[in-house]
């Protein structure tokens, strides 16, 4: 009578010979170390966890802390946004990354500086128009984010932001 084999037996016949490579066995920590970082960053702005038990499972990674503080360096960076509190962010960049914060500081303080200036201007241009249909008044309330113009300014903002952010990482 025949054997009926499980999709596991049948898995480990197939991968038998096979074997990692050095570099494919460095991508798989990587992407461990990333999700790992990741997650514990998540856990932390969402307030499952303190500045402190991020901290203590943090050092839990031993040998691997080196490579996953440029990972969750970079993970930091791309999350900062010029319309949000960025405070948790700059806090584990400093905190438990190690970063400088000051050079970020810095070039969040210009993006939101554009951003202001951008805002002004946009809200400007829709009162403007809106007046050209004969729309006007004190009550009138212009929405930025259903103005396309709007949102690609912003984008643009927030590219050279994080942008600027990654070149500070590099270096």
């Amino acid at each position: 009578m025949a054997e009926i084999k499980s999709t596991l037996d049948i898995i480990m016949e197939k991968t038998k010979g096979l074997t990692m490579t050095e570099e494919e066995k460095a991508a798989m920590r990587d992407k461990e170390l990333t999700e790992r970082s990741q997650g514990l960053l998540q856990k932390y702005l969402d307030g499952a966890i303190s500045m402190g038990k991020l901290k203590e499972e943090w050092s839990d990674l031993g040998k691997e802390q080196e490579n996953a503080q440029a990972i969750l360096t970079r993970i930091c960076m791309e999350g900062i946004d010029p319309e949000t509190d960025n405070g948790p962010l700059l806090a584990v960049l400093d905190q438990v990354a190690g970063t400088d914060t000051g050079p970020v500081g810095k070039a969040l303080e210009r993006a939101m500086a554009d951003l202001k200036a951008s805002r002004s201007k946009s809200l400007e241009e829709i009162r403007r128009a809106l007046a050209e249909r004969g729309i006007s008044g004190s009550a009138i309330r212009p929405n930025l984010n259903a103005d396309p113009q709007w949102k690609e300014v912003s984008s643009q903002v927030r590219e050279r932001l994080h942008a600027a952010l990654l070149s500070l990482v590099r270096e």
